[in-house]
């Protein structure tokens, strides 16, 4: 297996047991009123405030491992799940893979000092796995939870789908979700499904997404699928040229009751302005708008560079006054580019007017 990050502290020893826990330990030897569920749960809070470092979680692991009782599951659990969820912060710059060295070290040092292993832990490894980058780790758990023989039917399906995807086992992450699952008796859900969705339109397989999609439609509950999912497929449909196919199921959504959101319009407007269709795309943009759903600059900015590309200055003009109505801007350098474009084109009143207003929003930015 490959070795973990290993982190370093210069915090002095005494004073990193002191954090642990409220109980003053001592290195020499277990305090007798030492509560390793008590110390888990503050090394958990600390590890939501983002104040708990590597050694401080290793000396932690220290005193479980000096204690004749078992490592309290539950605790333990709620230890790890906070590691795998915990963003990068001063103290730790990793917590899920520290999370999978601290469980590697407790199974490889201590067997009979941990509580029986439930699926949950497994499922909660299989996390921090993803999270770390480290996919083929969260695979391998997850053989060695099925050598347990425990049952496998709460195991967390999208994170083992996740698994799959990340570790670009396409295809496998496909068969699982639509086969394996059931045989481990475990129920997909729709995350599950928008997991594979973004895999599949990345690796331009939109029609196969599109298929999973139909799939999802027809076995609704839990499946259902709501906008993510949608604007997922559409958004890989964009990128693949396939504008006809991107509207039609943009059409589909709204017959199910989906409502789209701007990514949703954007995939599509953007998708129409490559294609050159801009009377589409602004028809895409009248209607987002008509149905309260707010665009942002990046809409705008598809817009504007559609007409820039095609010499239609007034309308580019046009959407960007709107644009600015809204009180959004473009980025830096589409804005410099806008300007240094109709300057080109002898359209240097509207270049003054849209470098005012840049000088203007940056006035009112800074006061």
């Amino acid at each position: 297996m490959p070795v973990m990050p290993r982190f370093y502290s210069t915090t002095p020893m005494p004073r990193l047991l002191r954090r642990l826990s409220s109980t003053s330990t001592s290195t020499s030897g277990p305090s007798r009123c030492w509560d390793p569920s008590a110390a888990l749960a503050a090394a958990t809070e600390r590890v939501r405030a983002g104040t708990l470092s590597p050694a401080d979680a290793r000396h932690l692991f220290d005193e479980l491992l000096q204690r004749p009782t078992p490592v309290p599951g539950q605790a333990l659990n709620g230890f790890l799940a906070a590691l795998a969820r915990a963003p990068a912060s001063a103290a730790c710059g990793d917590s899920p893979a520290l999370a999978v060295s601290l469980f590697n070290r407790l199974c490889r040092e201590a067997s009979p000092h941990a509580s029986p292993l439930t699926v949950h832990t497994y499922s909660i490894l299989m996390d921090c796995c993803c999270r770390a980058r480290r996919p083929d780790l969260g695979l391998a758990f997850f053989g060695r939870l099925l050598r347990t023989g425990l049952r496998t039917d709460g195991v967390d399906a999208y994170a083992l789908i996740k698994c799959f995807c990340l570790a670009k086992r396409t295809d496998e992450a496909v068969s699982v979700l639509l086969h394996r699952l059931s045989e481990l008796g475990c129920v997909p859900d729709a995350l599950s499904y928008s997991v594979v969705l973004k895999v599949l339109c990345d690796d331009s397989r939109s029609q196969r997404a599109l298929d999973l999609l139909r799939m999802m439609s027809k076995e609704g509950g839990v499946c259902a699928p709501n906008v993510v999912p949608y604007s997922t497929v559409i958004h890989g449909f964009c990128k693949e040229g396939k504008v006809s196919k991107a509207c039609d199921l943009f059409n589909k959504m709204g017959q199910q009751g989906v409502k789209p959101n701007v990514v949703t319009y954007t995939s599509i407007i953007d998708a129409l302005c490559k294609a050159r269709a801009m009377d589409k795309a602004e028809s895409f943009l009248r209607h987002m708008v008509d149905n309260d759903v707010r665009p942002n600059n990046v809409t705008y900015k598809c817009i504007i560079q559609g007409y820039s590309s095609l010499g239609l200055w007034n309308e580019a003009v046009k959407i960007f006054r709107e644009m600015t109505s809204r009180g959004l801007m473009l980025d830096d350098v589409t804005r410099n580019s806008f300007v240094a474009s109709l300057c080109n084109h002898g359209r240097s009143k509207e270049a003054a007017e849209i470098a005012h207003q840049m000088i203007e929003s940056e006035t009112t930015v800074s006061n």
